[in-house]
């Protein structure tokens, strides 16, 4: 029992042992056991540094792009690049497609609409001059039979006194010569009459009654001349420029009322596509109106080969940006299609148009326009993969400094 006692008191000591505290020095913990803190210290401030570069900067690819490469990029952020060499994407940004030149096309008079083209609708195609619809014309053909007349009318008093100026001239010079010829007959007869009367072979009432009527003659003559004087000095000739001024304007009336006539029939007036269609078969449309009742145009057309990209700029990248810069848009829907991409690889070419002269306050971006260029767009493609409030994203190319 006493060995076995002996035996079992070392383990109790140890035991008692491991229940003691510790030295002060050995519950400092190891500088080891920092390190991973440290570590994650420094890496949350790389990423925050790196998060905030990526921000301010933001990378893009360089060289000839492809769309597939940034796809994954978010398409309604613009983002810049660094130093990139001449013919590089420096910038990204998103837009949306407008027509260069939108025309709503109003008929030129109201009435009702009488007649419609049947291919007139959304999206159909037509070439400048083709009637769209036809509005009733009862009311302009009086019009223009009532300026007809008119015009024929004052024309004929024009020609008759065309006509009438000269024979009105040959008919006062030759009562003028008659005149004279009286007078000088007249004179003779009194000169032989005061000759007989001084040999008491006539009277002298027979002197008087001579006397008067050569006087009376020359008073004619007098008369004659003066006539003759207002005829060529321009008073016939102002008739004539009267009758000749309302011939003319019964002819700009008759051509005004034409003109109405011809305005019934509503013409494309330029070779594009509907894009909306405004009015329908006995609609009353009026140019003037602005009456929900009445419509004041027919449509709006636009031509789809010729538009443009309309661009929010942030301002920190506008320096980015320059007027003629090359571009490529790319269809926002159709940068997967395979179709377009076979077509297009790197979509349609474009330059930038215009950089507007003020800026958006609420967005802090300046208003771009991006123009695609001419024959990039065929009329077999037009409306088919652009079209007007689209999305398209738009890659400008870095340009030679002395090209700015």
């Amino acid at each position: 029992m006493t060995q076995n006692n002996e035996s079992t008191r070392p383990a109790l000591s140890d035991r008692v042992r491991s229940l003691r505290l510790g030295d002060r020095d050995s519950a400092t913990p190891p500088r080891s056991r920092w390190l991973p803190w440290i570590v994650s210290f420094v890496l949350l401030l790389t990423t925050a540094a790196f998060g905030y570069r990526a921000y301010r900067i933001g990378p893009a690819p360089a060289g000839d792009v492809t769309y597939s490469e940034h796809k994954a990029q978010s398409p309604g952020a613009p983002a810049t690049s660094s130093v990139a060499s001449v013919g590089e994407v420096v910038l990204q940004a998103k837009g949306y497609v407008i027509p260069i030149s939108l025309v709503q096309v109003s008929p030129k008079v109201g009435g009702q609409m009488v007649w419609i083209n049947k291919d007139f609708e959304e999206g159909r195609k037509f070439k400048k001059d083709d009637v769209l619809a036809q509005i009733d014309k009862d009311e302009y053909q009086a019009e223009y039979e009532q300026a007809r007349f008119a015009h024929e009318a004052a024309n004929e008093r024009y020609e008759e006194a065309r006509k009438t100026l000269p024979e009105e001239v040959a008919q006062a010079e030759a009562e003028l010569s008659e005149a004279q010829q009286s007078v000088t007959q007249y004179k003779l007869d009194l000169d032989r009459t005061r000759r007989l009367t001084q040999g008491a072979a006539m009277t002298q009432r027979d002197l008087e009654q001579i006397r008067y009527a050569y006087e009376s003659s020359l008073a004619r003559v007098r008369r004659l001349e003066a006539s003759l004087r207002l005829v060529k000095d321009g008073k016939l000739d102002r008739r004539l420029r009267a009758t000749e001024s309302e011939m003319k304007q019964a002819r700009a009336v008759m051509e005004k009322a034409k003109l109405r006539l011809e305005y019934t029939d509503v013409k494309a007036p330029i070779s594009g596509t509907v894009l909306t269609k405004k009015a329908e078969l006995g609609n009353i449309v009026n140019p003037s109106a602005f009456s929900s009742g009445i419509s004041a145009s027919l449509c709006d057309m636009a031509d789809l080969t010729k538009l443009e990209i309309d661009l929010s700029i942030q301002e920190r990248d506008i320096a980015s940006v320059k007027k003629g810069q090359e571009c490529q848009i790319m269809p926002e829907a159709y940068q997967n299609d395979k179709d377009f991409l076979y077509r297009h690889p790197q979509g349609y070419r474009g330059r930038v148009s215009r950089l507007m002269p003020t800026a958006d306050r609420a967005k802090g971006a300046v208003p771009v326009r991006v123009r695609i260029d001419d024959g990039e767009i065929t009329e077999a493609e037009a409306g088919t993969y652009l079209r007007p409030d689209m999305g398209a994203l738009v890659s400008f190319r870095k340009v030679e400094e002395g090209r700015k």
